[in-house]
């Protein structure tokens, strides 16, 4: 099968990807802001919110400052497109999805698999919704894909740099997100079981370069090298912070797969056996993606962005197990390809628009159009947060103007900093103010309103600069 399909495929997975992160601008998870996003716009022009994590130095740099060059470099080509610049970056760095599920079902399960994985890769909703967002799981679960086609322990003959540049990656992808470690171990043991110790020693070989660089990183912006790491680890796993933003039953990730699947789960199921009956390796992708949903089973904190990494890995053996169902069942020919990509296509759009996944395109979409008027309005001075929480809200990411922000979440913050500036963001009416907008796509409604006049200048020293560290029961 030529490689322009794989070209015209990638160009539609691009399109879609930007598509949604245009039309539907908010943010997944506070993290996507001011673990990333927020760092990178204060590296880049200077001013942000600084959450504790960085405050206290237990997060890297790494991703945000690679973010952070993508930013100056946009607004210098062209004002105001540092954002949209940084979600094409990470749209094109998700084609990782497509093209490996095309290379690994190329050798595996034959040129029409490759294209059906790669279709699937392209179309399925939750690749394309969470293929441009600034998520730290979803760039090394990239990464890992990406490491994980390089040494593939059943591709042979692979030469050394190759190897080296796939350790290289997988390297990356654990500084960036640890818990990916129970999927390298799967993979680690598969090639030592195939291959041997030369392509573990390899593969080793070029982790350890990306440890160093990330270590380096951690050298130069912290205290001492791996303190993002190290940091992390105390802060999440013994001191328990993370068990401050809830704690849910063991089960919960994989209810929520099945519960976001739904209907299309039986299929998958389906499907997947029957990949893993025609090529025998891709039940090495199942069992790395079940290594980290089961991992991740057993932390009480759990969000269902945290298995992305494992979604791409599951689908490839879908792929192969479509393709084998309807050559058995179909002639091969145009119409039957046309006829299963349609189909593809159609389930993701019924099952991603279904009642179980399509709030997350709305979530935080009034607080990001929000904080986009006001940083168009020139009159603008400063904006209170009434009954609205910040890490709820974009900060100067979305914000793109040093203006002060104030945290007034209580009546009375409010009444105190009413003269603070003149835009406020609420959850609920508010007498003497002009109203901007108001959204509904919450369970509460987000208003946005303005006053006339200016601001005062004297409660500059309440601006919000900081986050704190929440609070724990341990």
């Amino acid at each position: 099968m030529p490689k322009w399909i794989l070209g015209a495929v990638c160009a539609l997975a691009v399109a879609l990807r930007m598509a949604v992160a245009i039309v539907f601008p908010g943010y997944e998870h506070a993290d996507e802001i001011y673990q990333v996003l927020e760092p990178a716009h204060r590296l880049a022009f200077g001013y942000g919110i600084i959450p504790w994590e960085f405050a206290e130095g237990v997060r890297s740099y790494m991703l945000p400052g690679v973010l952070a060059g993508i930013f100056r470099a946009a607004e210098g080509v062209w004002p105001g497109s540092y954002l949209l610049a940084v979600r094409l970056a990470l749209s094109l760095l998700s084609l990782a999805t497509v093209c490996c599920s095309w290379g690994i079902l190329r050798r595996l399960a034959g040129p029409r698999a490759a294209l059906t994985g790669a279709f699937l890769a392209a179309v399925w909703f939750e690749l394309v919704y969470f293929g441009p967002k600034a998520h730290a799981e979803v760039v090394a679960g990239h990464m890992l894909l990406l490491g994980t086609y390089a040494v593939f322990p059943y591709f042979e003959g692979l030469r050394p740099a190759r190897l080296l540049c796939g350790g290289f990656l997988l390297g990356l992808g654990f500084c960036l997100r640890i818990q990916l470690a129970p999927m390298m171990a799967v993979l680690g043991l598969a090639m030592l079981a195939i291959n041997g110790w030369r392509r573990v020693w390899y593969t080793t070989l070029g982790a350890v370069v990306g440890l160093a660089l990330a270590g380096l990183v951690d050298y130069l912006t912290l205290a001492y090298p791996y303190a993002s790491i190290v940091g992390y680890f105390q802060a999440n796993m013994v001191e328990g912070v993370s068990d401050a933003f809830g704690r849910m039953p063991w089960h919960f990730l994989i209810a929520g797969l099945a519960r976001v699947w739904s209907g299309a789960l039986v299929l998958f199921v389906w499907f997947g056996i029957e990949g893993v009956r025609r090529a025998r390796p891709l039940g090495l992708l199942l069992a790395m993606a079940a290594a980290l949903i089961l991992a991740h089973s057993a932390v009480a904190h759990k969000e269902y962005r945290f298995i992305y990494p494992a979604l791409p890995l599951l689908l490839i053996p879908v792929a192969a197990g479509i393709d084998c169902v309807v050559e058995g069942l179909y002639p091969n020919g145009a119409a039957t390809l046309a006829a299963t990509l349609g189909g593809i296509a159609a389930l993701s759009l019924v099952v991603g628009s279904g009642g179980n996944f399509r709030a997350h395109f709305w979530y935080r979409y009034g607080e990001t159009k929000a904080f986009d008027m006001v940083r168009r309005a020139p009159e603008a001075c400063g904006v209170v947060l009434h009954l609205e929480k910040w890490t709820d809200t974009p900060g100067y990411t979305g914000l793109h103007r040093n203006l002060p922000i104030y945290y007034a979440y209580q009546d009375a913050d409010f009444e105190r900093l009413r003269e603070a500036a003149n835009y406020v963001l609420s959850r609920t009416p508010i007498e003497g103010y002009t109203k901007i907008h108001l959204w509904t796509q919450d369970e509460l409604p987000l208003y946005l309103y303005r006053r006339g006049g200016g601001c005062a200048g004297g409660f500059l020293g309440e601006r919000l600069i900081r986050g704190y560290r929440p609070r724990t029961s341990r």
